[in-house]
């Protein structure tokens, strides 16, 4: 992409492209996390087992991420998106006629690792848009994504695994994704970065290229680093407020599941509609902002909490999420201006899923030796001191 191009606006067809493409994979992505762990047990797999099934979509975007961002710099996002899609498709077609646990787990391996193939290269693409987008626009694609994945995907999934069980909702996987891999070949970009034969580096060579990024830039490790920490939040909550409301003031589980409910609209609201109006705040004062709700959610959850709080914090954090993905998602972009499309597309692509492995495991010890509350606890310490350094640096702007 040329400097001209970088600075030319993006038709409507184009941007409207992405944003069905990143809903189209977030509904993908839903379908899989409702349905592949009530198939596991289904079929007679163990309680450890659908664990593991169920996280194997984290454990290839956790191995891939940086090789992804190689790759999108070599290949182009269109070749990868493609090839991943098209092999999740065959995956999704033979799971009717798997019936073991073990061969469950294998092809749940498997789909982990094609789904790095159809997410980065989806994501980087807006990314690099982003300069180009108007300041309201710049949550649009994380917003259409998570509507797919926690509301259509799983509402398309367990209706269809209702009425006519689960082979319908792999056939209708393997359709959708055929149907991505034809979206993607009009939005994704075709080539890569460089693409002058023997001036291309090797794999190897450009990991260890964003390896240097990471170790010699500071507001890449803080960007990521705070990624990092809000969805290990979000696992966290996810997790354990569902329990907490269960357990400790009898909700039904629908009821409690509300609490999510509340929690996703309103990260989506947020990233659809508060853009614009974010934009006219410095960066640390949105990110004062953030921390400062995310603060009152925990607090919220680990300080004696009652009933009402229970829905204020859920409010609270679906608030504090979306503004802080809309902040780092700007910062994001001006770094893939500043280091490169792949070698930031990798990177940022790795802090979200080892927050979310890290919120559920880490937090699941604290709250077995602790108690739930602790963790909410340690998380409101953590984010009342960085609301105190966002503070702090506001403050010293005069």
């Amino acid at each position: 992409m040329s400097a001209d191009d970088s600075l030319a606006p993006i038709a409507p067809a184009q941007l409207a492209g992405l944003l069905a493409l990143g809903m189209l994979v977030g509904t993908i992505n839903g379908l899989a996390r409702v349905t592949m762990p009530l198939y596991a047990s289904s079929v007679g797999a163990q309680p450890w087992q659908v664990g593991v099934i169920g996280g194997m979509g984290y454990a290839g975007l956790l191995l891939l991420a940086l090789p992804m961002g190689a790759w999108i710099d070599r290949h182009g996002s269109r070749a990868l998106f493609v090839r991943g899609v098209l092999v999740s498709a065959l995956l999704y077609l033979a799971l009717p006629w798997v019936h073991v646990p073990w061969q469950l787990m294998v092809a749940a391996w498997l789909l982990g690792l094609t789904l790095p193939f159809r997410t980065v290269p989806a994501q980087t693409e807006f990314l690099a848009l982003v300069p180009r987008l108007s300041a309201g626009k710049a949550g649009w694609n994380r917003a259409a994504n998570t509507v797919g994945m926690f509301f259509l995907g799983p509402a398309v999934g367990a209706a269809v695994i209702a009425a006519l069980g689960y082979a319908p909702v792999f056939y209708l996987a393997a359709g959708a994704l055929l149907g991505a891999a034809v979206l993607a070949l009009r939005v994704l970009a075709h080539h890569g970065d460089s693409d002058d034969g023997p001036q291309r580096s090797g794999l190897r060579q450009r990991m260890g290229q964003q390896i240097e990024m990471l170790r010699a830039h500071a507001d890449v490790r803080q960007t990521m680093a705070i990624d990092f920490l809000n969805q290990m939040a979000v696992a966290y909550f996810v997790v354990f407020a569902l329990i907490l409301a269960v357990q400790r003031f009898g909700l039904g589980v629908q009821q409690a599941a509300g609490l999510i409910t509340v929690q996703g609209a309103l990260f989506v609201l947020t990233l659809f509609a508060a853009g614009a109006w974010l934009e006219r705040l410095h960066e640390d004062a949105r990110y004062l902002l953030a921390f400062a709700l995310l603060a009152l959610q925990s607090a919220l959850y680990g300080f004696g909490p009652w009933p009402a709080g229970l829905w204020l914090g859920a409010a609270a954090m679906g608030l504090g999420v979306g503004v802080q993905s809309l902040t780092s998602v700007n910062r994001f972009a001006r770094l893939m201006q500043l280091y490169g499309r792949g070698l930031v597309g990798g990177v940022t692509s790795l802090a979200g899923p080892a927050g979310g492995v890290l919120g559920a495991m880490l937090g699941g010890l604290v709250s077995q030796r602790l108690g739930i509350e602790a963790g909410f606890q340690l998380l409101a310490l953590v984010y009342v001191a960085l609301a105190v350094q966002r503070a702090w640096r506001l403050a010293r702007r005069g």
